[in-house]
């Protein structure tokens, strides 16, 4: 890449945080898997209630990290689907419905590599 992003790694993490939790997104668990996996540094993983919930999220970080001259590498999944990936090189964010979330387990996959995220009110389950 030419243009150096303006976030990148933790930083990139923390943006991707923030925008996420500000449109119904919960239950946020981030991932620090540097040097364990060689094609991210870190996974974001979340949870919405509905397809709109995350079309409006997924759409809302994609905009906003445009914005700032950052796009996805790749996308995986519609807006409207119960699991869609946002490949971000440095960060990878999965958002999920929450049946799928379970049935998938990303987390089980990276245990004891939690990464802790402050989340500034995070959204409930109920919102």
């Amino acid at each position: 890449m030419s243009k150096k992003n303006k976030y990148e790694g933790e930083d990139l993490l923390k943006v991707c945080v923030e925008l996420l939790s500000d449109k119904h997104v919960f239950n946020l668990q981030a991932f620090d898997v540097r040097g364990v996996s060689s094609i991210t540094d870190f996974f974001l993983i979340g949870s919405v209630n509905n397809d709109r919930q995350m079309k409006a999220a997924g759409g809302n970080l994609t905009r906003q990290l445009k914005k700032q001259g950052i796009k996805p590498f790749h996308k995986d999944g519609e807006m409207q689907n119960s699991w869609i990936v946002l490949d971000y090189l440095d960060c990878i964010v999965h958002l999920f419905l929450p049946e799928e979330r379970e049935r998938f387990n990303l987390e089980k996959l990276w245990k004891g590599c939690d990464f802790e995220i402050e989340i500034q009110e995070q959204k409930s389950e109920s919102d």
